[in-house]
């Protein structure tokens, strides 16, 4: 397992979730071997009112699911990743082992000890790691807002409230230069500006787009920003590549 984990929120059948992942586990195992697919699945007791875990069962199930992915991983049971949503929490695995009991021992001997009752079952792919890249891996917008709070995150550490809004520099790359001129031209309706440097080649080849607006940093309001600036310049066929601003300390 690789030690690039991340995690983002979704609607699971209209419900809040919360995915945990391991990134680059698909670079660290090789695919070919470790080919099932397996979920533990532990309905929560306490569940909060959006169905996730939290406080004391969250602290206490951390500790089980330390012991259970040390023990699991001694059996060949690599850890994937981590969902809760509906009051449950879903441990997933994969393994060159083709069956669940192995896993199903330990998973009901630890969490039995703490009064839990687990469901161990085999997810069914059509193709290996389909469910991994097809259900857990997120989407450009859910990678994005990842991203989002790792910069934001950065900025709090450095005294800013996140609540002042200010300038926000965007970068967008662009094969095709017609196709960069009208996406210009479509953003700056939009309310922002072409900054200085823009239109020209990086050292990759890619023309680049260089845009500002003032904007408030807020979680919400810089995933709904970068949603809109994913899908306006993939309707460009451009590639959205992030975003940087300053720090305001008020």
């Amino acid at each position: 397992m690789s030690e690039y984990w991340n995690a983002y929120v979704d609607l699971i059948d209209g419900k809040p979730a919360s995915i945990v992942l391991d990134m680059e586990v698909s670079q660290e195992l090789n695919a070919e071997e470790y080919k099932y697919a397996f979920a533990v699945r532990v309905p929560l007791k306490k569940p909060n009112v959006d169905g996730l875990h939290a406080g004391v069962e969250a602290d206490r199930l951390a500790l089980i699911e330390e012991e259970l992915l040390e023990a699991a991983e001694l059996k060949m049971y690599a850890n994937v990743g981590k969902l809760t949503t509906d009051g449950n929490r879903d441990i997933f695995f994969y393994s060159p082992q083709e069956e669940e009991e192995p896993l199903a021992l330990l998973a009901n001997k630890l969490y039995f000890l703490a009064g839990y009752e687990v469901e161990v079952f085999k997810l069914q792919e059509t193709q290996s790691w389909d469910f991994y890249f097809e259900f857990l891996y997120p989407d450009p917008c859910q990678f994005q807002h990842m991203g989002n709070r790792d910069v934001l995150e950065t900025l709090a550490l450095s005294g800013d409230n996140l609540e002042a809004p200010r300038r926000v520099d965007h970068f967008i790359l662009f094969q095709d230069k017609k196709m960069m001129k009208r996406f210009a031209n479509s953003i700056q309706r939009e309310g922002f500006t072409i900054e200085e440097g823009s239109f020209e080649k990086d050292d990759e080849g890619n023309y680049v787009v260089y845009i500002s607006r003032v904007d408030f940093v807020t979680y919400n309001a810089i995933d709904e920003l970068t949603d809109f600036l994913l899908e306006i310049s993939e309707r460009f066929q451009g590639e959205y590549d992030g975003w940087e601003t300053v720090v305001v300390i008020e």
